[in-house]
């Protein structure tokens, strides 16, 4: 039930494309625009600035976008979770953060109607499932255990 409501708020959120919460930082952490034999971060937040670097990662290691937004209360539920399960794999997979009030462009690119979103991204596409809503660590770690 609480997730239906979580779902149906984000999505009306998306469709009013208002800012519901105030922008956070305008720049996130540098991304080095190198060559391929660079380090590829665990954890960067997606602008359309390095939208396409983010894309190049993909040809390496998996990708997870991770639409969420502040207001959206089961994605902060979901978040030291993620962290966690980044952290405990060892940089297996890049953890990338798209802000939905800051990037609606990419929402909807991806036909993201409901936050939290989990896309697999893997050779510079969508692979695989999504995991839309949070359900609790489990349903998080085996969807991350199958990327």
């Amino acid at each position: 039930m609480y997730r239906r409501l979580a779902v149906a708020t984000a999505a009306v959120a998306l469709l009013l494309g208002g800012a519901v919460a105030p922008a956070v930082a305008d720049s996130p952490a540098p991304v080095a625009r190198t060559s391929a034999t660079a380090e590829i971060p665990n954890v960067v937040d997606v602008t359309s600035d390095n939208y396409a670097q983010v894309m190049e990662w993909s040809q390496t290691k998996p990708v997870v976008l991770d639409f969420t937004a502040d207001w959206c209360y089961w994605c902060q539920k979901e978040k030291p979770y993620l962290q966690q399960y980044n952290t405990a794999d060892n940089g297996a997979w890049v953890w990338a953060r798209v802000d939905v009030d800051e990037n609606p462009a990419l929402s909807r690119q991806y036909r993201v109607r409901g936050i939290p979103a989990l896309l697999n991204i893997q050779n510079g596409t969508e692979a695989g499932s999504r995991l839309v809503g949070f359900d609790g660590p489990t349903s998080l770690r085996n969807w991350l255990n199958r990327l």
